[in-house]
C-alpha cells in the first residue's frame, strides 16, 4: 500500500534516512510536552531566538536574525502564535493538501 505522506515529508527517525526531508514529529504535539520551543533562548554568544515567520520571508531570514535583543519588537510587530489555540487545523487537510503539491 502506498503511503499517505508526501516524498518531502517523513516519520523516519534516522537523519541519514530522511536527507533533505521535513521530519513530521507528532509525537511532539501533546499537552504537558515539555520541549524547546518558540520564544526559547538558545545557548549562543548572541543569546539567539526561535521565531515564527510567515512562509514568505523564509528566503530572506537566517536563524541568526533573532536574539534577545530584537525578540521583543519583532514580536510585537507580528506574532504569529497569536490565537492558535483558537485557530484548529485539521491534519487530514493538511496532508490532503501536501500530497497536491508533492
Amino acid at each position: 500500500m502506498a503511503s499517505k505522506f508526501p516524498k518531502k515529508i517523513t516519520l523516519e527517525w534516522s537523519t541519514s534516512k530522511r536527507k533533505g526531508k521535513v521530519f513530521f514529529d507528532y509525537n511532539q504535539n501533546a499537552r504537558g510536552k515539555t520541549i524547546a520551543s518558540v520564544y526559547s533562548l538558545r545557548p549562543t554568544a548572541d543569546a539567539n531566538v526561535p521565531m515564527t515567520i510567515d512562509w514568505e520571508k523564509l528566503d530572506d531570514i537566517l536563524p541568526s536574525d533573532f536574539t534577545i535583543t530584537n525578540s521583543p519588537d519583532i514580536i510585537r510587530e507580528h506574532d504569529a502564535w497569536l490565537g492558535i489555540l483558537s485557530a484548529k487545523q485539521d491534519i487530514g487537510k493538511l496532508i490532503s493538501q501536501a500530497e497536491q503539491i508533492s
